[in-house]
């Protein structure tokens, strides 16, 4: 294949996929466009219209004929102006091509071998590792909290499981209620809130977040809603690390990326071996 015809397929496996273009000498009976000797048949680009009928397809079919038809013009004029032994658009188009073999190749093997299951334990402590490239912009709040049915009975009882729960079964009895009777709650490990977010979800004011901030037990509020218990167990400040709930994404995307990498070197490293074995190569630099 000349340079020039390499150029050619460069460019269009750039501009467009190669399976709508075709080479030929006569049109074909559904041709919609032609470029000098080339055409390009309404067979190519069916998918396009598919269940599209009347003027809706031939809306599609000639905004497609007329951006191939500039496209291969511009393909053309760049084919006229490129020296037909230009040794860098050679080399352009080899490095393009092993590139894209690479690019497969890895795809397709990580696709198949990569393990994405990323357990608890290992993401903490990634998560120790990379807390400090996450600041925080903004103070964030642990808040445990429940948000109680406008009818829910038997307030009084369980204002005492909230309020002071006398032992592990009073606790018990609480998760129940709260499971029947509750519109939310967070009561196991409480859940981090951006201040903002604290403001925007919760009956209180700055004033009232920054009072219960470390608080031992929980307030009461009465809305039109409902009746909450809130208690704000923890605050961390603006720049302080973001907890390990904020970031879990970010990190599982490091953990995922390092396994990615360690896997194509294995597999490249293997490759190597097994053609150092088998005698496939030489260095031939001493």
């Amino acid at each position: 294949m000349s340079l020039r015809n390499l150029f050619i397929l460069l460019l269009v496996t750039t501009l467009a996929s190669c399976s709508f273009f075709k080479k030929k000498g006569t049109a074909e009976t559904d041709a919609i466009a032609r470029v000098n000797d080339e055409y390009l048949n309404a067979s190519d680009i069916q998918s396009l219209t598919k269940g599209l009928t009347g003027q809706d397809s031939i809306d599609i079919l000639k905004s497609y004929a007329e951006n191939w038809v500039r496209k291969k013009l511009l393909l053309q004029k760049a084919v006229e102006n490129i020296p037909d032994d230009d040794l860098s658009i050679a080399k352009k188009i080899e490095d393009y091509r092993e590139t894209l073999l690479l690019y497969e190749y890895e795809k397709a093997f990580i696709n198949q071998r990569l393990d994405t299951v990323i357990r608890a334990d290992e993401l903490n402590e990634w998560y120790e590792k990379l807390k400090a490239d996450f600041p925080l912009k903004e103070d964030v709040f642990l808040l445990f909290f429940i948000k109680l049915k406008k009818d829910a009975p038997d307030l009084n009882q369980a204002r005492k499981w909230i309020m002071k729960p006398k032992d592990d079964e009073d606790l018990q009895k609480l998760e129940g209620y709260c499971r029947d009777f509750a519109i939310s709650y967070s009561l196991d490990k409480g859940m981090w809130y951006e201040n903002e977010n604290v403001l925007k979800n919760f009956p209180l004011n700055q004033s009232e977040i920054n009072a219960l901030a470390g608080s031992s037990g929980f307030r009461e509020f009465k809305t039109d809603e409902g009746v909450w218990f809130i208690r704000v167990v923890d605050v961390l400040k603006k720049d302080q690390p973001s907890p390990v709930e904020f970031v879990k994404d970010k990190v599982a995307r490091v953990i995922i990326e390092k396994r990615r990498l360690k896997l194509v070197e294995r597999v490249y490293e293997k490759i190597y071996q097994d053609g150092l074995k088998s005698k496939s190569f030489e260095v031939l630099v001493k």
